[in-house]
């Protein structure tokens, strides 16, 4: 019996050892150790100063006195260059044998600047940041990390300093919100760094907060960066945010002043809503159909500084939600877009309106004094009617229009106020998209000469009108007869994305990278016009692609950057399809004929992969962000391929980057071919989009 238990108990100890042996195994691997030789990413942490001291437990009036002496209230300053891993991964201490650093006085006169202590002392913030992480980094680079580590210094401050949305981007981006704690929703916040002339990705960062016990909230205390391990930003390190869906931050500056207490004047902004469907298509075509929208529509009131300067956003916590309306706001104040109405008024109430009430001394929460104020305004000056009254003699269909006579007339007929155009950009032309009446605080034409808004229309650009309902079709009773060549165009995906913006990216990146995909097969007329009315009016055919194989081409190389992929062919088949279809003697509901076509035209010309193949014969490598091309190289490339540069129009747009630069960008190549469907010479001059000798091109890091 003895003999049982003993063996029972060593049974039992025998296992609880395994056990723990097993458990310590496990913790042992999930537990990342810092090893210099196998990490492949970094993270570049940025503090919010002034976030930092105020929750700081210790130190805190040395904190504040730091960022008032080194004047660095207003920008983020460095915590350090984080080798990782892209799991996600942060090392522990990378040197446990601490290494003292010894600086030159001027050297840490300037990193102090960039780099300060805060809550710690200078020393003790470089010393911990380089032991614990940039020991790591010098070994990787097979450096001496006691005697080279300055070389960790320089790289991170070189990161810093290069990136202006580093230094500038709080005062860029809430330039107006007061000093103090302010409430902040995340959604907004991210939005806001987007919309910025910074475009941060979302993806590409992560917002750290921490929990203030004196406020019982959690404030925003740093972001990080995520960089890959040739310090090009990315998205695939596995970091997320900690921040709560609302947060604070706090700002330090006496001098920041609420944006409701000191703009200067009012835009009141109209759309022609007709402009917005030549991008959205089916959808918008049938809202303005339905309630003959043939007028200038409300777009907003907007409280606004000189040189067009508006806001970015007047309310920065939680959206007021929008739960009432009257029937005017329903009649003119539209939203064209897919979304309700609902979400176009949340939308410029809490980006506009809020400022308005706050003005006005009325609560933020009496959403409908700032909506029947800009309809009183829309009534007042009758800007339902001014194209009808401008221009009385427009037409169903594209009208060219004036912009020197149109202001004269407006100024004319409506007496002595000022007046701002603004034109939608698409296919090559200018369309009228809103006017803008500038009006002073007392709602009076008082105006200063600074007192400027957007007014970007070439002196010609067009307006689309369209018939009523009822109205007949007579382009695709007659457009179809009259072309005679046509346009293959393919486009350069992420040129458009830079003015769409995040969602674009996001679509774009679930595709093969960096490859011309599909714009679409045009009607056209050789003499350099471009056919600008729809071959079937807009997007009556709705598109449901079949074909297996020709569906699944399509989603991988015709697909829609901004709208889904089915409104994308929807809105090239009935512009152009429908045409291509009836010269052939073709069925106008058969339009995977013509799918099909553009996919034989796509995959023989093999334009999919023209600038990698050019960059590849150049012996040039493929790095991710914006790359140099020279035109004269690239046409004698094409040439090479059969296709010499007569035959085909590079179109440019220009975009301005993050350093407030201006570069030119390819958006699309136009290949000519005759009704036969060979190359076709070019006998017209060049396009005023014409890509110049040398223009730029935006490659995507490839995908894993």
């Amino acid at each position: 019996m003895e003999n049982k238990i003993f063996f029972l108990l060593t049974l039992i100890g025998s296992i609880i050892l395994f056990l723990g042996i097993i458990i310590a195994l496990i913790l042992l691997l999930m537990e990342r150790k810092a090893d210099w030789s196998d990490y492949d990413s970094y993270i570049l942490s940025l503090f919010w100063g002034p976030g930092v001291c105020f929750n700081a437990e210790q130190n805190k009036e040395k904190c504040f006195e730091q960022l008032d002496k080194l004047n660095i209230n207003k920008s983020f300053i460095i915590h350090g260059l984080w080798p990782t891993y892209a799991s996600g991964d942060l090392f522990d201490t990378c040197n446990q044998d601490e290494i003292k650093l010894n600086f030159e006085k001027e050297y840490e006169k300037n990193l102090s600047k960039i780099w300060p202590g805060l809550n710690l002392s200078d020393n003790e913030r470089w010393n911990e940041e380089y032991n614990k992480h940039g020991y790591c980094y010098i070994k990787r680079l097979r450096n001496s990390p006691e005697k080279n580590y300055k070389k960790y210094f320089d790289k991170t401050t070189e990161m810093f300093t290069k990136k202006l949305e580093y230094i500038q981007l709080m005062d860029h981006i809430l330039p107006d919100t007061p000093q103090g704690l302010n409430k902040f929703n995340k959604e907004k916040f991210k939005y806001f760094l987007y919309d910025s002339t910074f475009n941060l990705d979302p993806s590409t960062y992560s917002l750290r907060c921490e929990e203030n016990k004196e406020t019982n909230s959690m404030m925003l205390n740093e972001i990080w960066f995520k960089y890959d391990f040739d310090f090009n930003k990315t998205s695939n390190i596995q970091l997320f945010d900690n921040c709560p869906e609302r947060f604070d931050i706090y700002f330090r500056d006496e001098n920041r002043i609420p944006v409701w207490k000191k703009y200067d004047f009012y835009v009141m902004t109209v759309f022609w809503p007709i402009s917005n469907c030549l991008e959205q298509g089916k959808e918008c075509y049938k809202i303005i159909k339905e309630k003959e929208l043939n007028i200038m529509t409300i777009h907003g009131l907007w409280p606004s500084f000189p040189n067009n300067i508006i806001p970015q956003w007047c309310n920065l916590d939680v959206n007021v939600e929008i739960n009432n309306s009257t029937k005017d706001m329903e009649d003119y104040w539209i939203n064209t877009y897919k979304k309700a109405n609902k979400d176009f008024w949340n939308h410029e109430y809490n980006k506009h309106g809020y400022c308005y009430n706050q003005r006005m001394n009325k609560s933020t929460d009496n959403y409908l004094i700032y909506f029947n104020k800009t309809l009183e305004l829309y009534k007042k000056h009758n800007l339902k009617n001014i194209m009808k009254e401008v221009y009385p003699g427009l037409l169903p269909g594209i009208n060219q229009l004036n912009k020197t006579l149109l202001k004269e007339q407006l100024k004319k007929s409506r007496g002595n106020y000022t007046y701002a155009i603004t034109c939608l950009a698409y296919q090559e032309q200018y369309y009228l998209y809103e006017i803008k009446l500038i009006l002073d605080l007392n709602f009076s034409n008082n105006i200063q000469p600074d007192w400027k808004t957007g007014d970007d229309c070439p002196e010609i650009f067009y307006a689309e009108l369209l018939d009523k309902p009822e109205g007949p079709k007579k382009q695709a009773e007659t457009l179809y007869k009259e072309y005679n060549m046509y346009f293959f165009t393919v486009l350069w995906p992420s040129t458009s994305c830079r003015k769409k913006g995040y969602q674009c990216y996001q679509r774009i990146k679930k595709l093969e990278r960096n490859i011309f995909t599909i714009h679409g097969l045009w009607p056209n007329l050789r003499n350099g016009t471009i056919i600008q009315d729809y071959c079937n009016g807009p997007n009556d055919i709705e598109i449901e692609i079949k074909d297996e194989s020709l569906l699944e081409f399509m989603n991988g190389y015709y697909a829609g950057g901004y709208h889904s992929n089915e409104y994308f062919w929807g809105h090239e088949y009935n512009k152009h399809g429908y045409c291509f279809n009836k010269r052939n003697g073709y069925d106008v509901n058969n339009y995977e004929l013509y799918f099909q076509k553009i996919k034989d035209m796509y995959t023989e010309g093999r334009f999919g992969n023209l600038f990698l193949d050019f960059f590849k014969k150049e012996k040039i490598d493929v790095i991710p962000g914006d790359m140099a091309i020279n035109r004269t190289k690239f046409e004698i490339y094409f040439n090479e391929r059969g296709v010499s540069k007569d035959k085909y129009l590079m179109v440019c747009e220009n975009i301005t980057d993050e350093k407030n630069i201006t570069h030119p960008h390819i958006s699309e190549m136009r290949i000519r071919y005759d009704l036969d469907f060979n190359l076709l010479r070019n006998e017209t001059d060049k396009s005023e989009f014409d890509c110049p000798e040398i223009f730029y091109a935006e490659f995507l890091e490839e995908k894993e």
